[in-house]
């Protein structure tokens, strides 16, 4: 018994952890939260992945969300892992497409359910005070 309580607690631990969450990015990433399936989710990473020295410098992570899972896009692929993202950015299901972006601070930014332009991004990423604090930090 002693030793199905301590795999128990164990395996509920390693879940904990495995579990994403904003907290887990908060002042190191700024994210842009993806919901959905359908083929504007490969025609947003085209667009994506043709700036990504650009995401770099801005410290950009996408992820794809869904119910109960999600897993990173950019920079590189993960698999799926269990994840409240989905909850905490407050997704619906009214609609196959909606990209969030969310700041160091932990905080959405930019939500909108069509295609988001890089330069549209950029520009809006760029204008933030702390972005033009890292901006200056380089120069």
């Amino acid at each position: 018994m002693k030793k199905f309580l301590v795999f128990s607690l164990l395996l509920i631990s390693f879940q904990i952890m495995t579990t994403q969450s904003l907290s887990e990015y908060k002042w190191k990433n700024r994210l842009i939260v993806v919901f959905s399936d359908s083929e504007k989710l490969e025609k947003q990473l085209y667009e994506f992945k043709n700036e990504a020295k650009a995401f770099q410098e801005r410290k950009l992570i996408v992820i794809q969300a869904a119910p109960k899972t999600s897993r990173i896009l950019m920079p590189e692929m993960s698999g799926w892992q269990d994840s409240n993202l989905y909850q905490e950015m407050k997704l619906e299901k009214k609609t196959d497409f909606e990209i969030i972006l969310v700041g160091l601070d932990g905080e959405v930014k930019l939500r909108q359910q069509k295609l988001l332009e890089t330069k549209k991004l950029f520009d809006f990423i760029d204008s933030m005070p702390m972005r033009q604090s890292e901006i200056q930090k380089h120069n």
